[in-house]
């Protein structure tokens, strides 16, 4: 817009400078002419002025101006047409500078557009290389905090294992025990059961039997109701259906007189039609066969108008499918990606729940083993007080104590129950 009105500005001022030109030699050229006209009237003043008469001198002063007037008109039309053709000049040439001007403005804007452009290539391609560097940097450090995840998790397995392992010896020993003394309750408890089994069976067959009375009684009872309502369905069925065929009955004959009826009606109606539209008739004839060739030219139309809205169909269809494959190819990359995602997040939740859960068993395990090993010296400092207290007692036994270790009552409870033995 800048360029477009210096130009402009340029070409005005060009212009009036060729006018102010124009117009100077306009002038100089009038100024001729006059000085002419001047000379030419003093010269016939002085040659005539003794010869000619008034009418005369009146008629070539006439004469004198119009000639000057054409002259001056000729000038006049010289000068015009002169400014015309510079003022056309003008104009070309401006036009021709202008397109010129618009076309080297057109190539500094191209060149400025493409530097721009390559310098935010540049930057783009920067930026773009700084994230891939820090998404790198990123995925580097998770791994290494995974590889020292893995390390922790796979020491604190070996520690959980060999804590298992004394575990599982110390449950075997229990369970050793445990077993013994269940075989012991388990033969007791397989003897009260043999005798409760042997009852129960026994009250069993007593049931059953008085059941199975009771189910024949019914059974019987039921197959007597039931032949009797068979054999009213059956009476039943047979009458409503005599009923249904009387009825039937009926009705074709009353259908069968009414259709003669309405046969006769029609053929005379028919005669009469024929007599009175032979004419319309033809016509009739006339129309349909041309009706018949107008609906077979209307069934080719159609099957074409079919065929190519077949054709059209396919073609959508075709860039449905196209379009539903690439959504739906989108939509399965996009989708794997977040089951990636989710599947590394939720392996990472589960990490770090399993971390938790083996150090609250590590804790609890710990525990326990401080509790057991306390409640362990508690009984080893009693039985270590049991054997001391037990020296200090055999030393101060005395000799009777000694040869007889029990109490005197105890031993008599013990005799007393084998003599009442003995006697019975």
């Amino acid at each position: 817009a800048v360029a477009t009105a210096a130009v402009a500005a340029a070409a005005a001022a060009r212009r009036l400078r060729q006018r102010q030109r124009g117009g100077r030699g306009e002038g100089v050229a009038m100024a001729v002419l006059g000085k002419e006209v001047k000379g030419g009237k003093k010269g016939g003043k002085k040659g005539k002025a003794a010869e000619l008469s008034e009418a005369d001198q009146a008629a070539e002063d006439k004469k004198r101006r119009q000639r000057e007037n054409d002259e001056r008109k000729r000038l006049a039309e010289q000068v015009r047409a002169r400014l015309l053709a510079e003022v056309e000049q003008e104009r070309k040439n401006t036009q021709m500078n202008k397109l010129r001007i618009q076309n080297q403005w057109r190539k500094i804007m191209r060149l400025a557009k493409v530097e721009s452009l390559r310098k935010d290539i540049e930057i783009l391609s920067q930026n773009h290389e700084r994230d891939v560097d820090r998404k790198d940097a990123i995925i580097q450090m998770l791994d290494r905090d995974l590889e020292e995840a893995e390390e922790q998790y796979q020491t604190a397995l070996r520690s959980h294992l060999q804590n298992i392992d004394r575990l599982i010896e110390l449950q075997d020993s229990r369970l050793l025990a445990l077993e013994t003394e269940f075989e012991s309750e388990l033969s007791e408890i397989a003897a009260e059961f043999n005798a409760e089994r042997e009852q129960i069976i026994s009250q069993h067959k007593l049931e059953k039997k008085e059941l199975l009375d009771i189910i024949s009684a019914v059974e019987a009872e039921e197959q007597d109701r039931e032949a009797e309502a068979r054999q009213e369905h059956e009476q039943t069925r047979e009458e409503i259906r005599n009923k249904n065929l009387e009825d039937i009955n009926v009705l074709r004959i009353t259908l069968e007189s009414t259709i003669e009826e309405l046969e006769r009606h029609f053929e005379s109606a028919h005669l009469n039609y024929l007599q009175n539209t032979d004419q319309r008739t033809q016509d009739f004839k006339f129309l349909t066969r041309k009706d018949q060739e107008l609906s077979k030219e209307i069934e080719i139309k159609i099957r074409k108008i079919e065929k190519l809205q077949a054709s059209l169909a396919h073609w959508r269809t075709k860039i449905a499918q196209n379009s539903n494959e690439c959504e739906e190819r989108n939509s399965a990359l996009r989708e794997e990606k977040d089951q990636i995602s989710k599947h590394f997040l939720q392996l990472k939740s589960r990490m770090n729940k399993f971390r938790d859960r083996q150090a609250r068993r590590l804790t609890d395990l710990t525990k326990s083993t401080a509790t057991a090993r306390k409640d362990l010296n508690n009984k080893l400092d009693l039985g270590d007080r049991i054997l001391k207290l037990a020296d200090l007692a055999r030393k101060l036994e005395t000799e009777q104590e000694k040869v007889l270790p029990f109490y005197s009552n105890s031993v008599v409870m013990e005799e007393d129950p084998r003599k009442a033995a003995a006697a019975g």
